[in-house]
């Protein structure tokens, strides 16, 4: 893949992805299963998720060490950023993995002694959004040393629009409340909740693609620069 243009590498994520996506939706009802069953914890599209956030960790990773070895200033500034970054993707995977971010909710309702509802089962959807907000903070806090990887800005914004929408996907399919003020009919309700729920996941795996996609780029552009000198 290290050969790879970055359009080819859009192409064969994208195709994948979309793969992936057909194979669990149209697999599921196929089987007379629900809609979402291929992405809930234990399906074979969360295992997806989880590689494709250790494939970013891992190319921030390479980033990284040309950043710390190289004797250009600029790619040298950067080499704390993309350590941040492969550890924060890390987490991630973890988080993907063994569901971080629930066992704070369930952490939170305990220690407040808040009784579980629609509304405060929110949280979890929250922390993930706090995730979102800190990796936005911090690229913030970096902007003038990365604008050495000013060409892929554009699919790290595409990234960020596209976890912004699965947050907001993921919120809507937490309970019932949200589905039930749309529709009044419960099982109408439920199966629409049921088709958040796979269009969410759906959602985050295109979103991790662009970002896969987006880190590949700047792994091309710090590959340069280091040849180039």
């Amino acid at each position: 893949m290290s050969n790879s243009t970055t359009k080819q590498v859009l192409f064969k994520i994208l195709f994948l992805e979309s793969l992936t996506v057909t194979l669990a939706i149209a697999g599921a009802i196929a089987f007379g299963k629900t809609p979402d069953i291929h992405f809930q914890d234990e399906g074979f599209v969360s295992v997806v998720s989880c590689v494709q956030l250790l494939i970013a960790a891992f190319l921030s990773w390479k980033i990284f060490q040309l950043a710390r070895c190289s004797q250009q200033i600029k790619l040298y500034q950067n080499r704390h950023f993309w350590l941040i970054i492969s550890l924060g993707l890390i987490f991630l995977a973890l988080d993907d993995a063994i569901g971080i971010h629930e066992q704070i909710d369930f952490w939170l309702h305990d220690l407040f002694r808040i009784q579980e509802t629609d509304i405060t089962d929110l949280a979890d959807d929250l922390i993930v959004g706090g995730y979102l907000i800190l990796f936005l903070i911090y690229i913030a806090f970096k902007w003038q040393t990365i604008q050495l990887f000013k060409r892929s800005f554009g699919l790290f914004q595409l990234g960020f629009v596209l976890t912004l929408v699965m947050v907001v996907l993921d919120m809507a399919s937490n309970g019932d409340y949200f589905t039930l003020l749309i529709i009044d009919d419960v099982a109408q309700a439920l199966a629409l909740k049921l088709w958040l729920r796979a269009l969410e996941d759906s959602v985050k795996i295109f979103a991790e693609g662009m970002f896969i996609v987006a880190i590949y780029q700047c792994w091309q552009i710090a590959k340069l620069m280091t040849n180039d000198h």
